[in-house]
C-alpha cells in the first residue's frame, strides 16, 4: 500500500530522470551506496518499507538533491509523515517545524525547466564513467563525442582534440567497448549525443575518479578563455540560502537549451559552472 513517503519518493525518482528503480538505484552505485538490497529499495516505492533516518540521507545524496533544499526538505517531511502518522504529525511535530527556516519553493517555470532536462538526462554508469577518466585526452574526447551526432574516427578526433592519432584510437576503443559508442563504417558514433550526462552520486564514485575529474575540469577552465564571468558576495542565513541552490543548478542546465550536436561556424566547446563558496562566520 503506497505511503506519502513511498508517493513523494517515487515521484521526485522520476523527476530526477530515473525512468525506473532499477536504474535509480544501480546507476548510482547500489547495496554498497544505499546500504539496502534493491529488494528492500523496491519495498520503499511500495510503501512496504520505511528506510531509518541515515539511509533516507543517502536516498536524497543519490536524487542530486542539495540537504536543506525544496525537495530535499519535501521528501523529510514525508518520511516525517509517513513515521509519525499525519494526525500525530500535525498535533506534534508541525508545530515545532513551523518556526524552521523555510527553504523556499520551486516556481514553476523552474519545475517546468526540470521536467524537461529530466527527460533529457543520461545516467552515465561507473564503468563509463572510468573509461572518460583514463586520461586527460580520453576527457577530452568525451567531451566531444558526447555533444556530436557524426561519425568519428582516429584521425578526425585527434584533429579537433589536438592529440595523437594513437590516443585518439584508445579512447575510441574505450568507449565503444563500455557502449558509449556504435561502430558506423570505418568510425565511431555516439548513443548517447545531446543528452545531458548525470553523474553517479557522489558517494558511489571512487575518490581517484573524483580528483581526477576535478583535475582534469580544472585544466581545461585553466587553459580556456573567458567569454563571460559574473560574482558577487553577500551575507545571509545559511538554510535560506540553500533555497537559492536550485536555481542555480536550473540556471547551469539552462545552458544545454542552447548547445548543439552539429557544427556551426562559431561553434566551440564552453565551460559552464557555478558555486556558492563559504566565506567566514559573522
Amino acid at each position: 500500500m503506497a505511503t506519502i513517503f513511498s508517493e513523494t519518493l517515487t515521484r521526485l525518482r522520476k523527476e530526477a530522470g530515473y525512468a525506473t528503480a532499477y536504474r535509480f538505484f544501480h546507476d548510482n552505485g547500489g547495496a554498497p551506496v544505499f546500504k539496502v538490497s534493491y529488494r528492500n529499495y523496491l519495498m520503499m516505492e511500495q510503501g512496504r518499507n520505511l528506510p531509518v533516518l541515515g539511509r533516507l540521507e543517502r536516498l536524497i545524496v543519490g536524487l542530486h538533491m542539495p540537504f536543506g533544499t525544496p525537495a530535499a526538505r519535501e521528501l523529510t517531511l514525508a518520511w516525517l509523515k509517513t513515521m509519525a502518522g499525519e494526525e500525530s504529525y500535525a498535533g506534534l511535530l508541525e508545530p515545532l517545524l513551523n518556526g524552521a527556516s523555510p527553504a523556499g519553493s520551486v516556481s514553476p517555470a523552474e519545475a517546468a525547466l526540470g521536467r524537461t532536462l529530466a527527460e533529457k538526462k543520461y545516467h552515465i554508469t561507473m564503468k563509463q564513467v572510468i573509461a572518460t577518466v583514463s586520461s586527460f585526452e580520453a576527457y577530452k574526447c568525451f567531451f566531444v563525442i558526447e555533444t556530436d551526432t557524426g561519425v568519428w574516427t582516429p584521425e578526425s578526433m585527434a584533429g579537433a582534440v589536438g592529440i595523437k592519432k594513437a590516443a585518439a584510437g584508445r579512447a575510441l576503443k574505450e568507449f565503444l567497448k563500455v557502449g558509449l559508442l556504435k561502430a558506423e563504417g570505418k568510425g565511431y558514433r555516439c548513443r548517447i549525443s545531446g543528452r545531458l550526462v548525470e553523474y553517479p552520486a557522489a558517494p558511489a564514485i571512487p575518490k581517484t575518479v573524483i580528483d581526477r575529474l576535478r583535475e582534469y575540469r580544472g585544466r581545461l577552465e585553466r587553459e580556456g578563455q573567458p567569454e563571460f564571468s559574473i560574482s558577487g558576495m553577500v551575507r545571509a542565513d545559511a538554510d535560506a540560502l540553500r533555497g537559492f541552490f536550485p536555481m542555480l543548478k536550473s540556471s547551469v542546465e539552462a545552458s544545454y537549451a542552447f548547445s548543439t550536436t552539429t557544427r556551426t561556424k562559431k561553434s566551440a566547446g564552453f565551460f559552464i559552472s557555478a558555486k556558492v563558496q563559504k566565506l567566514w562566520n559573522f
